[in-house]
């Protein structure tokens, strides 16, 4: 198995990086711009897979439509299938298999589209028959996947005048679909969210301009950094500190960790201020992504924590709560993960108790954002070791070189 050994010669942090666009953004806007026939100019798309599955060829096209490793060709099912009909085989990556996708399938079978599981029943590959419908959308079990809410918000401005979207339940990662009526507005288009009523106005408008900004969940990393680091001048290019991702939230539960926020002309910088917590307490309902940068932080600094709304994490790339709390273990420090009638809360004394001093290695189980949480860790506890490296394709390709940027050392073993 291949593995990093990451390390860094001092505790400064200094240097310009520049972050890729925000994935999720990007992914709402390639809908738009499929349901709007490409008549959207859109910037900086974040995945270029996934922009090629609404070439023009494909999107008048009948046959056969191999979509495979388009990580993001499930969530966009409804969207593409209801506009352009025709015969379409999903595969997914090797990853995607192994996720169950029954329920949102059952959504779609509920609104016509012929569906056969090709291997495994509830799991890709699958094939689907799709004949353009365009009925009402029906109503919609919300706790399903706030991803697929989201497509379907995305496509509903050019849907007849007399289709109309309900919803049940709980919707999970409500923030996305927060960010979905945001963007909506963007675009001129009325929309509104109170309790389990949603308002959409009738018809996109061309001529709209949409650019796709930096991702602020990848910042998450470099303000762990600071966070870690002695001294800090970090200057992070195409980052919106007026962003609609949820996200953008880290500017400010960075900053009485000792992170200060700078806005600059081409984006942000960090610089280091003063500690101000003793114990840090939040609640990550709306920003579930964020927990594996906030708990490897605060083991870093030995500071103790209680953070509630991690529930979500047992359903992520692997289960966040259990592998964070055996990753933190190897450099000794305890979590506790309780469940109470709220849910999940996981806590941490600020005690690191591990003698030894550097040359920890951690298994991240192919988990881009437990990886990319746990590199930083070399600020503090010196040369550490990871594997699944390769695990950051997924959300931040650029991550090691970005580190070697600004003076990490990342060279590749081979066990």
């Amino acid at each position: 198995m291949v593995t990093y050994s990451v390390t860094k010669k001092d505790r400064n942090l200094s240097g310009e990086v520049s972050l890729a666009p925000s994935k999720s953004i990007s992914n709402r806007k390639i809908v738009i711009r499929a349901v709007k026939n490409a008549k959207l100019d859109i910037k900086n798309l974040a995945d270029k897979e996934a922009d090629k599955l609404f070439d023009e060829n494909i999107r008048q096209s009948e046959s056969n439509i191999e979509l495979g490793q388009t990580g993001v060709a499930i969530r966009l099912l409804r969207a593409v299938l209801t506009y352009f009909g025709g015969e379409w085989i999903v595969t997914g990556s090797e990853e995607m298999r192994k996720r169950p996708i029954g329920d949102v399938i059952e959504l779609l079978q509920a609104n016509g589209f012929d569906i056969k599981f090709l291997e495994r029943t509830g799991f890709p590959p699958l094939k689907i028959i799709a004949k353009g419908f365009r009925g009402s959308i029906s109503r919609i079990e919300a706790a399903i996947c706030g991803q697929f809410v989201t497509v379907t918000l995305s496509i509903s401005p050019s849907l007849s005048t007399d289709d109309f979207l309900g919803l049940r339940g709980k919707i999970k990662n409500s923030p996305y679909v927060t960010q979905t009526f945001k963007m909506l507005n963007m675009l001129g288009i009325n929309s509104g969210w109170k309790m389990d009523e949603m308002l959409i106005d009738h018809g996109y408008h061309d001529g709209s301009e949409l650019a796709v900004e930096a991702d602020w969940t990848s910042a998450g990393y470099w303000y762990e950094m600071a966070a870690l680091a002695e001294n800090v001048d970090l200057k992070i290019n195409g980052m919106n500190p007026d962003s609609i991702q949820s996200d953008a939230i880290v500017k400010e539960i960075f900053e009485p960790l000792g992170v200060k926020t700078e806005e600059t002309e081409n984006g942000i910088s960090l610089k280091k201020v003063k500690c101000k917590l003793k114990k840090f307490e939040y609640d990550f309902t709306n920003n579930p992504n964020l927990v594996p940068t906030l708990i490897a932080t605060c083991v870093g600094m030995g500071l103790p924590f209680e953070f509630t709304g991690v529930d979500s994490l047992r359903l992520k790339d692997s289960d966040r709560l259990m592998v964070l709390q055996s990753q933190m273990a190897v450099v000794g420090a305890e979590l506790v993960v309780k469940t109470t009638k709220n849910g999940d809360v996981i806590t941490f004394d600020g005690k690191v108790n591990n003698a030894k001093k550097e040359g920890f290695t951690f298994n991240t189980f192919d988990d881009h954002r437990v990886l990319m949480s746990l590199a930083p860790l070399t600020l503090s506890h010196g040369n550490i070791g990871l594997d699944y490296p390769n695990a950051v394709h997924k959300s931040y390709p650029c991550f090691w070189q970005d580190l070697k940027k600004v003076g990490f050392e990342v060279e590749q073993k081979n066990s």
